[in-house]
């Protein structure tokens, strides 16, 4: 074996303090199913004022495809859980 294919076949370890990619998930909330059904909640794209219901888009740019009431209500019966527009704290 040639000491450039021996060198390949080794692995450099990985420091522990690597800075790690951003992830670019969801951030869901758990939601208290009691809470869910006393108060009126703003959940869902469909209920925001920065929704346009003709191109079934947010205004503002972010996904609105998370956010809409029919995939809110299946994860919150499955899970308990809501991706909430971090938007709407604010509108």
């Amino acid at each position: 074996m040639s000491a450039s294919a021996a060198a390949k076949t080794q692995t450099q370890p990985t420091p522990k303090n690597t800075a790690r990619k951003p992830r670019k998930s969801i951030k869901l909330d758990r939601v208290n199913p009691s809470d869910f059904i006393h108060h009126n909640m703003i959940y869902s794209c469909e209920q925001c004022s920065h929704y346009d219901e003709l191109s079934e888009t947010c205004t503002i740019g972010y996904q609105a495809s998370v956010h809409k009431k029919d995939l809110q209500l299946q994860r919150f019966h499955s899970t308990s859980h809501m991706a909430f527009c971090r938007f709407l704290e604010i509108d």
